[in-house]
Parts: structure tokens; sequence; C-alpha cells
């Protein structure tokens, strides 16, 4: 399970990257601002609390076909999320791949290697090799599969388990974007 989750976000963060930055070109007047930060965090909140209520409805076996598909979309709603708000902080010229995965990483836990450092008022972002990138995502694979068995856990208590997991969703997507806010409006160089 992590494996998959592992091949999916190699992708997902340059794909994020490139699908919202075209949003932004071909729509101007959508480019949210400092003073939208919250409104987006409280957004992808609610999306992602209808998307693993809805999902978590479905119970016992059949129920754990929809697991991977919901934390797919979960996931990449809380990529988008941070993009979003790294362009409400005027910080689009640094949102690729790597920098969206170094915040997602950290404000996850960061694991045993950190790509962000936070220092002298500044974000920091560490360049990284392709190997350090691979074991960052493998990392951040098994973080989402420990989600997977609580996702799993919940199908088997009907209506009340659906209501925990919408809950559990929305409060840390929450808690993950005012994580990757109070990154994201600092300053972004990188780290040597």
């Amino acid at each position: 399970m992590a494996t998959k989750f592992s091949e999916f976000l190699e992708s997902a963060f340059e794909s994020v990257h490139l699908t919202r930055r075209q949003h932004f070109a071909e729509n101007p007047s959508a480019r949210p601002t400092p003073a939208d930060v919250e409104s987006i965090i409280r957004s992808y909140g609610n999306q992602n609390a209808v998307i693993a209520g809805a999902a978590n409805l479905v119970p016992g076996p059949w129920g754990a076909l929809t697991i991977v598909p919901e934390m797919t979309m979960v996931i990449r709603n809380q990529i988008q999320m941070i993009y979003d708000v790294g362009v409400a902080h005027g910080k689009e010229a640094h949102l690729d791949g790597n920098t969206l995965l170094a915040v997602f990483s950290s404000v996850l836990g960061g694991g045993a290697i950190s790509l962000v450092t936070v220092r002298g008022g500044k974000l920091l972002l560490r360049r990284a090799s392709l190997r350090v990138m691979q074991q960052v995502i493998e990392w951040l694979g098994g973080k989402i599969a420990q989600r997977v068995l609580k996702s799993f856990l919940a199908r088997w208590v009907p209506i009340v388990g659906a209501g925990a997991m919408a809950l559990w969703a929305r409060q840390s997507t929450i808690s993950m974007g005012r994580e990757a806010a109070a990154l994201l409006e600092k300053p972004i160089g990188r780290e040597e």
C-alpha cells in the first residue's frame, strides 16, 4: 500500500504545480491574496470532509475499495491548498513540485530528512538529490499508509465512522493549511 501511494506522490506534486499554475494563468482574477488564506484553508478542509465522509459511508469490505480514491483526492486537495496558499502569499515563482513536496512533508512532521529549514525569519529550501527526494516520498507513502489503516477501521463502524473520518479529514487539512501558511508567508531562499 505504501508503495502505491509513493508512486502516486512521485507525480502528484509536479502535476499540481502545473495544473494550478495554468489555472491561475488562465484565470488571473482568481489569484488569491493574503486576505484569502483562511478562506482557502477552510474551503479545502470542507471539501476533504465531504470526500472522507462520503467515502466512509460505504461499509465493510466494499468500503475498502473506496480507500485509495479517497486518500488520493484528499492528498491532492492538500497539495493544491499549499499551492494556493503560496500564491496568496506571492510565492508562485518558488512553487515547483520540489517546493510543494518540501512544504507538504514538513507540515506532516518532516520525517528523518527535512527539506525545509526556518532560519532568521526566512524559509530555506534544501536542494536535494534524487535519492533524498525518493526517501522523502517513501516516508510520505508510509505516513499515508497509516492514514489508510484509520480509514479502513472506520468502515466497520457505519455512520459514526464516516462522521469521525469527515471531521478528522477537515481538521487535519485545516491544521496542515495553517502550518503551510506560516511557512509560506516567510521570504523563501535556497540552502546551499
